[in-house]
């Protein structure tokens, strides 16, 4: 008889579906044999029915929940805002000339104050002209005294250009073109960043000193002083009306930028002795910040102690004095932040490193705390044999004097025990 064979070839050159699981069952259990695969499943898939619900994991799911936020939250600052990089360089422009400037309120009439400015290099300039006078009433408004005054945290340098770039509400506005050409002259022309004076009183009890001016790029004392006290002039201040009480509005170095703080910016100095002497000791450095989007600022930033004395009459030189020195070297502040690839990398990184290891970390505090209950309580591991029967299950049947414990055979025997029964009654 003809019996049909299977040709290979008819497969494209591949043996049957039969034998290829055939094959393919043998390869998977010699690869068994070697290494359980099962043990490098690193993704274990566990049915929900499987699962139990406590309290102490719902505790830790929010636990850990709240730290994977705080380190997102992180992250997510240090994205949208950045960090600083600190560059210091050596100043090269110690040549050039050096803006100051100065706007405060001192609490007594402006005929009676004089503004002296001397530097290292032994120059003395006469600003009383230089700077606008305005008279006014004294008023500290939110000014805090020095001491008093907290620092701050230092804003970011896309705050600082970024305020620099914008008009204060109260700030008046440059002329240009017909304007500017046909503009009536004065000291008001010449400092129209500044503010209007606040509570403007001609010939008021306090006067408002303002304004920019150009001095060398030194050491310098700036000195507001009462006239025939400090410097010899022909005019002397009635000592009744001496009071120094003073409040800073803004003092700064580099280009005028009214809407960045400053330290000395808003702050309230108050006496009631005639012969009184606040002195600023300053520590200029010349600073350029660079933002994220690559935005330029380049001005100065000091720092800034100071000390109030009171003299008795021909002892001392009351008044008000700003000694500046320049340090001579220059800081750059860089803002460096994470891209968006980068950022979502560390994301995936933060919640998938925190998940793991808090599962990883459950899972080493139940194993230790099963083995230490089954240490104390004494416990020992039973694995029950599914071999095992009770006693009574156990029955002997007698066929033909023949006893057998093997269930098929107990019941073949009682079969034919009651076929036999059944023909020995119809007999």
């Amino acid at each position: 008889m003809y019996q049909s064979q299977q040709n290979p070839r008819a497969y494209g050159g591949v043996s049957s579906p039969q034998a290829q699981e055939r094959d393919g069952g043998s390869l998977l259990e010699e690869l068994d044999k070697i290494a359980p695969i099962k043990s490098f499943d690193a993704f274990p898939k566990v049915q929900s029915t499987y699962t139990a619900h406590s309290r102490r994991g719902g505790v830790l799911t929010m636990v850990v929940s709240l730290l994977i936020f705080l380190l997102v939250l992180n992250d997510l600052g240090e994205y949208l805002y950045g960090e600083p990089d600190y560059s210091f360089y050596i100043d090269s422009d110690m040549g050039d000339d050096l803006q100051l400037n100065v706007d405060l309120t001192v609490a007594m009439p402006c005929q009676y104050l004089s503004i002296d400015l001397r530097d290292a290099v032994g120059d003395r300039l006469h600003l009383s002209q230089a700077f606008a006078k305005e008279g006014t009433i004294f008023d500290a408004g939110r000014a805090t005294h020095q001491k008093l005054a907290k620092a701050s945290k230092a804003p970011s340098a896309s705050k600082i250009i970024s305020d620099s770039r914008r008009s204060t509400p109260n700030q008046k506005k440059s002329l240009s073109g017909l304007r500017a050409l046909f503009s009536s002259g004065g000291s008001q022309q010449k400092h129209y960043q500044y503010r209007p004076t606040h509570n403007y009183v001609q010939d008021g009890p306090a006067c408002r000193v303002y304004g920019s001016v150009s001095v060398k790029k030194v050491t310098g004392n700036l000195h507001i002083t009462t006239l025939g006290h400090g410097y010899r002039t022909g005019h002397h201040t009635d000592h009744d009306l001496m009071n120094l009480t003073h409040v800073i509005h803004e003092f700064s170095f580099g280009p005028f930028f009214p809407a960045i703080a400053q330290p000395l910016d808003m702050s309230l100095e108050t006496t009631d002795e005639p012969f009184a002497a606040f002195q600023y000791f300053l520590r200029i450095v010349p600073t350029t910040y660079v933002d994220a989007k690559r935005r330029y600022l380049m001005t100065s930033q000091y720092a800034v102690t100071e000390a109030t004395r009171t003299y008795q009459h021909g002892h001392g030189v009351p008044g008000i004095f700003f000694k500046y020195d320049l340090e001579p070297m220059s800081i750059t502040i860089r803002e460096r932040t994470t891209t968006l690839y980068q950022f979502l990398i560390r994301l995936v990184g933060v919640i998938g490193g925190v998940w793991t290891v808090a599962a990883f970390s459950l899972r080493v505090a139940n194993r230790a705390q099963k083995e230490v209950t089954k240490a104390v309580a004494g416990e020992k591991d039973v694995i029950p044999s599914s071999l095992s029967r009770p006693s009574g299950s156990r029955r002997s049947s007698s066929f033909l004097g023949m006893g057998s414990s093997s269930p098929g055979i107990g019941r073949t025997n009682s079969w034919l025990s009651a076929e036999s029964s059944s023909d020995w009654k119809r007999r």
